[in-house]
């Protein structure tokens, strides 16, 4: 049942502006080096593929991109202008066609052997792509596809016939990788990282809960998330038929604490539960124009549940959470069956637990951090979502009172009242994906889901007991009898952990 309309609730929200959208830029290859005039005339050659890079500026940054575009037919080929525009004076971009004019008469009589294949027959074309900057102002690369040539061989000058393009029309067959890039030499220049989300976060919330005139309040007394998750994912298509779509997920050093406190006064009959989206992070979106769009999204929700409380004074309770860095996530998007996990069983183990008045029924806290995922490359989308409620801790809370005393525990002196807690500590990870636009969902899948029971424990409070048995006068209120154990026992780790 959720909380009625008698239940009164207060919560500061945080949400996070972050940088909505960093733009990858291109990574010339080696070769091309600006306007070098040591490149080899072997880069003019009409090539069956060619790999692009993309990279954010920030050298601290780990997104990488690295997409490889094949041209299998033997009418069609592939050339990246960025690897020999060191041979060119100077480049002339129109909406039809493209005139280079070479250095000197060597390179010039290459390139017109090696290009003059496209006029060799009707069918024959192939892609250039032109760099950033290589046609005046454009900022991004740009495919165009050339059908024939002239050349003018007094003034060093090849006139493409070309029609531009884009890649998603260009790339019939392709393989994109964004993240770990390490294919090949030209991926072996400090660009080996994985793309990570950060999932360092403090997550500070209060709310109330009023029934009638009196009123209970959760306060989280530490509450955060620590770590990152690295991430990568590929797609591969060949004459436009997707061969291949993976995404996998790794932890590093990923923790989450949950410290709650419940204080106040108050009766509750029914059972009351609530959930909170605290924290909404639209984390820095990945693109690269007509290409890629990535978009990682980070929500953290807080929940509480309370089951026939009766409440005078407070408990505090919490538990921490670890996620192995060894644990790896690898989905299969063409074929579910082949996907994969390990090692997402998360570590628990409670932070003290206090109790300072007399408290009946149960209480259960837990965060719940989400994160969504979208990624959409040429043409192609798919969404994925992984859910976790890590860390959860359910307590069943029993008052007692005994003139002979209420708690058994050793060494502790003997008072008349006392609460004694059964405590259950876990977490579940559960991860989805979709293809964008649809709602049925491609996979589901249950990483991991432990629920621990704790070995009970008794809290003492209340009036001492004399030795034999009997109540002793007491010398001071109950409240502050309580708050003199509770001083005295701070710290003290609950039995069992």
């Amino acid at each position: 049942m959720l909380f009625q309309n008698t239940a009164r609730w207060a919560l500061p929200f945080l949400l996070f502006d972050a940088c909505l959208s960093r733009e990858l830029r291109p990574i010339r290859p080696s070769s091309g080096n600006g306007n070098s005039k040591r490149a080899a005339k072997s880069m003019l050659d009409l090539q069956s593929a060619e790999t692009f890079l993309w990279g954010a500026e920030d050298a601290a940054d780990a997104a990488m991109a690295n997409l490889t575009v094949s041209m299998p037919g033997s009418g069609e080929n592939i050339l990246n202008m960025e690897k020999f525009d060191g041979m060119l004076t100077s480049v002339q971009c129109n909406n039809d066609s493209v005139a280079m004019t070479f250095t000197d008469d060597e390179t010039f009589a290459y390139a017109q052997q090696v290009w003059d294949w496209v006029n060799g027959a009707d069918n024959h074309s192939f892609v250039m792509v032109a760099g950033a900057g290589d046609c005046g102002d454009n900022a991004n690369r740009k495919p165009f596809v050339v059908n024939s040539m002239a050349f003018d061989e007094e003034a060093n000058k090849a006139t493409l016939s070309a029609a531009w393009s884009n890649w998603q029309t260009i790339a019939h067959t392709y393989d994109l990788e964004v993240g770990s890039v390490n294919q090949d030499s030209l991926a072996r220049r400090d660009i080996d990282k994985d793309l990570s989300l950060d999932f360092n976060h403090d997550l500070p919330f209060s709310f109330a809960i009023g029934v009638g005139n009196k009123e209970a309040r959760i306060a989280c007394t530490n509450c955060s998330t620590a770590g990152s998750f690295d991430m990568q994912f590929k797609i591969s298509q060949k004459l436009f038929i997707p061969t291949g779509a993976s995404f996998t997920v790794k932890p590093k050093d990923v923790s989450a604490i949950a410290q709650i406190k419940l204080s106040g006064s108050v009766d509750v009959t029914d059972a009351l539960t609530k959930e909170f989206e605290i924290v909404k992070i639209p984390i820095s979106a990945l693109t690269i124009p007509g290409i890629l769009d990535f978009g990682p999204f980070l929500t953290v929700s807080v929940g509480a549940g309370l089951t026939a409380v009766s409440l005078t004074a407070g408990i505090t309770t919490g538990i921490t959470a670890k996620l192995d860095n060894a644990a790896i996530l690898e989905f299969d998007l063409l074929d579910p069956e082949k996907n994969s996990f390990s090692g997402w069983d998360p570590q628990v183990d409670t932070v003290d637990m206090k109790v300072d008045a007399s408290i009946s029924g149960g209480v259960a806290v837990f965060l719940k951090p989400a994160i969504e995922l979208k990624a959409e490359a040429l043409g192609k989308g798919f969404e994925f979502g992984i859910n976790m409620k890590v860390p959860n801790v359910e307590a069943k809370l029993t008052a007692i009172a005994s003139p002979q005393g209420a708690c058994p525990n050793p060494g502790d002196p003997k008072t008349t009242l006392g609460v004694n807690a059964a405590i259950t500590i876990g977490g579940n990870l559960n991860v989805a994906a979709t293809v964008s636009g649809k709602s049925d969902p491609l996979f589901t899948l249950q990483l991991a889901s432990i629920a621990k029971p704790i070995a009970a424990i008794c809290f003492p409070f209340g009036d001492p007991v004399n030795a034999n048995g009997t109540e002793a006068a007491p010398e001071k209120p109950a409240e502050e009898a309580a708050a003199k154990y509770m001083a005295r026992s701070h710290g003290r780790q609950i039995a069992g952990f």
